[in-house]
């Protein structure tokens, strides 16, 4: 139940005009800056986590993958469209908070992220002693 819940995905459709102006899509803040029909490419402006980020001559069904703070999964972002001064794409985002899945997951035997674990050896594990060698000599 939580890897079936892990995979289910959220998608927000949206419609972006050439503008300064940010427009909110599902997690996401994005701005088009520039649509270029010719060669099938964007530049985008987006919002997140409080940081202003630029993604310039992103072509069309190129995914945009963005690891947000609060986030387990990555957010992404598809443009399946490019018109004049407008592109149509989605955003899918995970439907599930991670808060979420560990408490689903904790009835049916919690999946661990591997980061959680801690090792056993610590940063430098120490090396095996190796036996010294008796040198025989050559003949």
């Amino acid at each position: 139940m939580a890897l079936a819940k892990r995979g289910e995905r959220s998608y927000f459709e949206f419609d972006l005009s050439k503008s300064k102006q940010f427009q909110r899509v599902g997690p996401l803040t994005l701005s088009l800056r520039k649509a270029d029909t010719k060669h099938k490419s964007y530049d985008v402006e987006m919002i997140v986590d409080d940081n202003q980020l630029t993604k310039k001559k992103v072509n069309l069904y190129e995914p945009i993958w963005l690891h947000t703070e609060n986030e387990s999964q990555p957010v992404q972002v598809v443009v399946n469209k490019i018109e004049k001064n407008e592109v149509h794409g989605y955003v899918s985002a995970p439907k599930y908070k991670p808060s979420e899945l560990a408490a689903s997951g904790a009835n049916a035997g919690a999946v661990t992220p591997v980061a959680a674990h801690e090792t056993v050896a610590g940063p430098n594990p120490p090396k095996p002693q190796q036996e010294p060698q008796s040198q025989q000599p050559e003949l």
